[in-house]
């Protein structure tokens, strides 16, 4: 006597869900793999963790007008999040960066011959620009609630989030670099700009108006401007004068949303550029 047998099909919900799983567990342990291996440069964490803590500690608690009113808080807020948002751009430009070079280098080529799909590569790296933003940032706001930044506490979470969310886009910043400079030094170029761009864009300390004027088209005003806007609402600091002015939410918007489309503009023409050539 025969028995009837039906086949399995390999598209059922239950299979569907295992290899779902099985690929969100394979890119989270690349990423993770991928953290531990940069983790081991210690430069990077120095300038995108201790450094901004420094900064913050320096500008913020050891000068003497850190518990002076800003909007909502105080300047040791006010200077936290500069620290903060400065802090994560660095880390977010490094691990861009720093991606761009290896596959530059020939370990894009080693990836390929393993089992990992494109799209599990392409997951896990940003995964890993993100975790590279989120810490330092994290960081910094700890040391800052620990030594007398005051706002409310909606102004923590929302600036907080908007610190790491503006600092994403810096990643295109960081690969710009390693496509035109596809070697170590790169990154570190890179990371040396945005100290001069965070002092251009009104991050570190407050600029003079008529060099506000300037700053306003700046790369980091944009993102500085949002960062801070939970506290301040658009008041910028200046160093002469009321020692404040205000800007309109549309400016940091604009600038912002300008510079990540240029930023992703040149990425796409570098990466094609460099494709004709092969």
């Amino acid at each position: 006597m025969s028995i009837a047998t039906t086949p399995t099909n390999p598209n059922t919900p239950t299979t569907n869900r295992a290899t779902n799983r099985s690929s969100a567990s394979t890119t989270v342990s690349f990423a993770l793999h991928d953290l531990r291996r940069l983790s081991r440069d210690g430069a990077m964490l120095f300038f995108s963790m201790v450094l901004p803590v420094i900064f913050y500690l320096v500008f913020g608690q050891a000068m003497g007008f850190g518990d002076e009113p800003v909007g909502q808080g105080n300047v040791k807020a006010s200077i936290m999040i500069g620290m903060a948002l400065y802090a994560g751009i660095t880390g977010a430009t490094a691990a861009a960066g720093q991606v761009v070079v290896e596959a530059e280098t020939g370990w894009g080529r080693q990836l390929a011959l393993t089992p990992l799909t494109g799209g599990q590569i392409l997951a896990s790296r940003m995964l890993g620009i993100i975790i590279r933003a989120v810490l330092p940032v994290a960081a910094v706001f700890i040391v800052g609630a620990v030594t007398g930044a005051d706002m409310p506490g909606s102004a923590w979470v929302i600036a907080l989030v908007l610190c790491v969310v503006c600092s994403i886009p810096f990643g295109f910043y960081g690969m710009i670099w390693a496509q035109i400079w596809p070697t170590e030094t790169a990154t570190s170029i890179a990371g040396t700009s945005i100290v001069i761009l965070a002092f251009l864009g009104n991050v570190f300390m407050p600029l003079p108006e008529t060099m506000l004027n300037v700053g306003r088209f700046s790369p980091l005003y944009g993102a500085a401007s949002l960062a801070r806007w939970p506290l301040t609402e658009g008041r910028q600091s200046v160093s002469f004068g009321d020692g404040f002015v205000e800007d309109p939410l549309w400016y940091a918007v604009a600038n912002f949303i300008a510079w990540t489309l240029l930023f992703i503009g040149v990425v796409l023409v570098l990466h094609n550029r460099e494709k004709g050539r092969q």
